[in-house]
């Protein structure tokens, strides 16, 4: 930020003056950047080799498969489908359109899919069938993904999201509530490119994601924060 605002300067016209308004909205922007402390970080390629790892795999007409979860920028669940070692040939629904059903092929296999209660139900065309759970994908999702505890009081998991639609990049921070749910948000990259997107509030202590380079960075900030600031959270039964 401080090379953005050498440069601001730099492009002003000669004689052109700093103004007040925009000495103050500086100095407020470097103090808030001074205030962030980085508590934590885990290299994006990392995150991103360790996604297959909490898939569940399944196998039917011969053929090996990942299944998870991704989510758009709406936070809505998408049910993917990925053939082992060719993430090429992905297939991803929208898990409130599964109900209708779906159509998946790969190679020589043709899969039907359909969704009714949380579970999806698969069959090939020769006749096999399996069943799986949305919950046990978000189960591997927080047992098997990178993990980062804030204020030694709220334990989330932290794992990458490609959006099925746009392919925009982001985080998803995934974590388990008292009360028998999930709550989840996704943050794209681009959001946090320049600054942190807070997550949570500990102790008058704000913690959340920041970008840097080819890091995800966990980073926290002293603030008075009212509960109406709170970020929102979209949550699921376990």
């Amino acid at each position: 930020m401080k090379i953005l605002l050498l440069i601001l300067l730099a492009a002003l016209p000669a004689g052109a003056e700093w103004g007040g308004a925009e000495n103050a909205a500086a100095g407020e922007l470097l103090r808030a950047r001074a205030e962030i402390s980085v508590i934590g970080e885990t290299p994006l390629l990392e995150m991103l080799a360790a996604r297959d790892s909490a898939a569940l795999p399944l196998e039917i007409g011969g053929r090996k498969f990942l299944a998870s979860v991704v989510f758009d920028a709406d936070w809505e669940t998408w049910f993917t489908l990925k053939p082992a070692g060719d993430g090429l040939a992905s297939g991803a629904w929208k898990e409130t359109s599964l109900a209708a059903g779906a159509v998946y092929k790969y190679k020589d296999l043709v899969l039907k899919l359909k969704e009714q209660g949380g579970v999806v139900y698969i069959a090939s065309s020769s006749g096999e069938k399996m069943e799986v759970t949305v919950g046990s994908l978000f189960d591997l999702l927080y047992a098997k993904s990178a993990k980062v505890t804030f204020g030694g009081a709220v334990t989330y998991a932290v794992f990458r999201n490609l959006e099925p639609l746009t392919e925009s990049e982001g985080t998803v921070a995934l974590r388990s509530g008292s009360d028998g749910l999930y709550y989840y948000s996704l943050t794209p990259d681009r959001q946090i490119a320049s600054y942190p997107r807070w997550l949570l509030a500990v102790n008058g202590v704000l913690y959340g994601l920041r970008l840097d380079a080819a890091s995800l960075q966990f980073v926290s900030k002293p603030i008075e924060l009212s509960a109406r600031d709170l970020p929102a959270e979209r949550a699921r039964a376990r």
